[in-house]
């Protein structure tokens, strides 16, 4: 049985024990389970790369979160600045060969992100077009998405 289905079952046992199926209660149930598949299968016979995968997923999830913060903020920013100053554009940002799943995901969290949307996908699947709402230094631009969604979202699904 694969270790995220051991720690789904532990965390619907959690929730069974103590009888209360709310979402915060399944996450807490989760997070005990992923703790004690942890110790219990520390020892060289588990599925390490669960582990590692999981510690990826969340350290994609913070990234995105504080990108959100900081994006929100520079939003807020240049909306009360003169009109004068904004600089829109779209970028070509290319990006290492990924899954369609991976450039979906990478195409969302662009997209969620305040400031910014993916626009299209170039034929080969290499390029990225991506419209930004202020333009300061294209080159450094296409850099923050290429090391900081692109590489995190190969990480965390590769």
């Amino acid at each position: 049985m694969s270790t995220l289905i051991q720690n789904v079952l532990l965390a619907v046992l959690w929730a069974i024990t103590i009888g209360d199926f709310t979402p915060g209660n399944i996450l807490l149930g989760f997070a005990l389970g992923y703790v004690a598949l942890r110790v219990a299968l520390n020892r060289g016979r588990g599925d390490q790369k669960y582990f590692s995968k999981f510690t990826d997923l969340i350290a994609l999830g913070v990234f995105f979160v504080k990108e959100l913060i900081v994006a929100n903020v520079r939003v807020a920013i240049q909306t009360v600045s003169p009109l004068h100053r904004l600089r829109p554009g779209i970028l070509a940002v290319p990006i290492e060969p990924m899954s369609d799943a991976e450039i979906t995901l990478l195409s969302s969290f662009i997209t969620l992100t305040p400031g910014t949307l993916t626009l299209d996908v170039s034929s080969d699947r290499t390029v990225l077009f991506i419209h930004f709402m202020h333009i300061d230094d294209a080159e450094e631009q296409r850099r923050e998405i290429q090391q900081g969604f692109a590489r995190r979202v190969m990480e965390a699904m590769r």
